[in-house]
């Protein structure tokens, strides 16, 4: 296994991306969640490093890549970079697995380039359909936030004990073993000892537009590689209309994982990895 990590300048903007290389014949590109890093799928490397070499990489705002000037993200840039990183570093077809944020922008990737992937694997990353009224009241309330939190502090932890206890009351399923390799993914220290969160805290604005319900809709229905998608039996984020979700996807493969809400790759990667392996065995696609 041979791992190296690159900055790769996306429209001048500085994006890191981690290349594992093992030898195997397909490659798969990992997209992390909201506030997460390149290198929380951590327990299922064991599982991926045997059948793919991987490609990841932080979104603007997230672990090791830059952080905007203004502090204003948008979704849209999510794929300028996640285009400009499949055009460098991955090859003509690949596989993608994305959890959340990573799968929302791994499913509408891949019914624009429905050519190039593999198979998509999602764990959850489909929210319901808002009423516009509401979409509206949430774009006002954007607004009015973007000028009063451009200045967010980040929030200063002084030790790896520190940050662990705040990240266990986040993800209240792992023991305290998981939870201290997890923390060590999504923390850096700084000049002073302390430690800080590696996604900049104004990411949390949010986005200041909704991406098309419909259009969303159109992407998926133009998938043509074989698709998985996972939810958590505990998750909170599971849309009402979900099976009106599932209803655009062909070749599909809906599962939900037991002991396991929205992280189902911390909270039960041992169920997760059967189901994967179960699912790429089917489609006889490794």
């Amino acid at each position: 296994m041979n791992v190296r990590y690159e900055i790769f300048e996306s429209l001048g903007f500085p994006i890191s991306v981690k290349l594992v290389d093992n030898s195997q014949k397909d490659t798969i590109l990992l997209l992390h969640g909201f506030n997460d890093t390149k290198e929380s799928f951590i327990f299922l490397e064991e599982f991926l490093n045997q059948r793919f070499n991987i490609v990841s990489f932080d979104y603007r705002g997230h672990g090791d890549s830059g952080w905007k000037k203004d502090g204003l993200y948008h979704y849209n840039e999510n794929i300028i970079d996640l285009h400009g990183v499949v055009n460098v570093y991955l090859p003509e077809t690949f596989f993608i697995l994305g959890h959340s944020l990573g799968a929302a922008l791994g499913a509408r990737y891949t019914g624009i380039f429905p050519e190039k992937i593999e198979a998509l694997i999602c764990l959850e990353g489909f929210s319901g359909i808002k009423p516009m009224n509401v979409e509206r009241e949430n774009i006002i309330k954007w607004l009015g936030r973007t000028s009063s939190h451009r200045n967010s502090k980040f929030k200063t932890m002084s030790s790896l004990e520190e940050a662990s206890n705040v990240l266990s009351m986040v993800h209240p399923r792992l023991n305290p073993e998981k939870v201290d390799k997890l923390v060590r993914t999504l923390v850096k220290q700084v000049e002073d000892g302390k430690y800080i969160w590696k996604s900049d805290p104004r990411t949390k604005l949010g986005f200041p537009m909704p991406f098309s319900p419909g259009l969303s809709r159109e992407l998926w229905r133009n998938i043509l590689c074989p698709v998985m998608i996972c939810f958590g039996e505990e998750t909170h984020l599971k849309a009402a209309n979900l099976q009106e979700v599932l209803s655009h996807f062909k070749n599909l493969k809906y599962i939900e994982i037991e002991n396991a809400g929205h992280n189902i790759h911390h909270d039960n990667p041992e169920k997760l990895i059967a189901c994967l392996d179960e699912f790429l065995t089917y489609n006889q696609l490794v």
